[in-house]
């Protein structure tokens, strides 16, 4: 990137890529640019926090800066990914887990994000996507509640199949959702969004049944 000055400036800021209708099983994708010298043109990415999988299959929340100067591969724990510049300013993403691989350079860091299931975009959300997240969050602390340690969480979260925990996800909603005595319009939204992402899904050929349930993916 050139500045109006002919100054040779980072590449940063970050981007979401989505699957064509026409490729449903192209993956997710999030990358992030990190540089300490900002662009003052978009979002200046000068930190990163997110959870990854330890060696021994818990999740351990790591701090990414530019430079990067060790590992470059990782799992990533389905959840937050928080992205933050130097005044403090925050862009957030939502997702499921999967791979991420980091590339330092001289100018910049490259973070890249990869996943079978949806990654999120918190920071720039509808307003049922927004619920939907809400919701997912709900869910997991539930499932945390209900786990008698945090390590049977951790296990069980860190090592679970993203598209399964994507599908179980849009099941249990599903089914909360229609068994609540009130439903205002924000939540029969959310529920016509659920119902045609499973239909999306399941046309895609992307749900093999039986899929296990958020119980089962967090018992096991």
């Amino acid at each position: 990137m050139i500045d109006s000055h002919g100054q040779d400036l980072p590449k940063i800021g970050y981007l979401f890529h989505y699957p064509k209708l026409a490729h449903p099983t192209e993956k997710f994708r999030l990358d992030i640019f990190l540089s300490t010298v900002p662009t003052e043109r978009h979002f200046d990415v000068l930190r990163i926090y997110l959870s990854v999988r330890t060696p021994d299959g818990v999740s351990e929340q790591i701090k990414i800066t530019h430079p990067w100067h060790y590992e470059g591969s990782y799992q990533v724990c389905g959840g937050v990914v928080i992205m933050e510049d130097r005044k403090g300013k925050k862009a957030e993403a939502f997702h499921f887990g999967g791979e991420l691989n980091i590339v330092s350079q001289d100018k910049h860091t490259t973070c890249v994000i990869t996943s079978s299931a949806p990654i999120l975009d918190i920071s720039g959300a509808t307003p049922v996507y927004s619920l939907f997240i809400e919701e997912l969050e709900v869910l997991f602390a539930e499932q945390r509640a209900a786990n008698l340690t945090g390590l049977t969480y951790d296990l069980s979260f860190c090592g679970a199949n993203p598209d399964q925990l994507y599908i179980a996800c849009i099941r249990e909603l599903t089914k909360k959702i229609e068994k609540a005595s009130h439903q205002n319009e924000r939540y029969l939204q959310l529920l016509l969004f659920l119902h045609a992402e499973e239909h999306r899904l399941k046309a895609a050929g992307l749900i093999k049944e039986p899929t296990p349930s958020l119980e089962d993916l967090f018992s096991g």
